[in-house]
């Protein structure tokens, strides 16, 4: 029951990733085809909202797979380093966790200031080009936390021949 309550969690918390990083992929390709700067500026706080689900979503998913790291292993993390799987995910998912939770934050965050200032027509004249760039920056982001959240995923079902993944 253990084994099953801890990966049950670790699976939520997957959803959880997965769905920031889709809503808010979602809401990015919407806030770029809008128009009319104020529901840019409401898209853009719904966007903040996601980056901050992320991280969340990254704690639950951490702690149970530590969870479930001990179960498979029963305690003894000796052999936790025979699976290069593992450890490929685990780094992995630590560079996920750090890009998710300091970028895209902070790029949510600077681009609702530049579209609340266009909004409130007090921005300085580069502001549009600085939007531009930070637009761009926020598509790589999504592109770079999509291509490792699925290599993760590909790991996870994979697993090693000892230890499979979920197959």
């Amino acid at each position: 029951m253990k084994n099953f309550l801890s990966l049950f969690i670790h699976i939520i918390g997957f959803g959880i990733v997965f769905t920031a990083l889709m809503g808010g992929w979602i809401i990015e390709r919407r806030l770029k085809a809008e128009k009319e700067w104020n529901r840019k500026l409401f898209l853009g706080t719904i966007s903040r909202r996601f980056s901050i689900l992320f991280p969340v979503g990254c704690i639950i998913t951490l702690l149970s797979g530590i969870m479930n790291i001990f179960n498979m292993y029963n305690g003894s993390i000796n052999l936790l380093y025979m699976d290069g799987w593992l450890i490929a995910k685990i780094i992995l998912f630590a560079f996920l966790f750090i890009n998710g939770a300091f970028f895209g934050p902070v790029l949510a965050r600077r681009r609702t200031k530049i579209i609340q200032g266009i909004s409130d027509k007090n921005a300085p004249e580069d502001t549009e080009l600085t939007l531009k760039v930070i637009n761009k920056s926020t598509s790589t982001y999504y592109l770079v936390q999509f291509i490792l959240l699925i290599i993760i995923l590909f790991l996870s079902i994979a697993g090693s021949q000892e230890r499979p993944g979920i197959i």
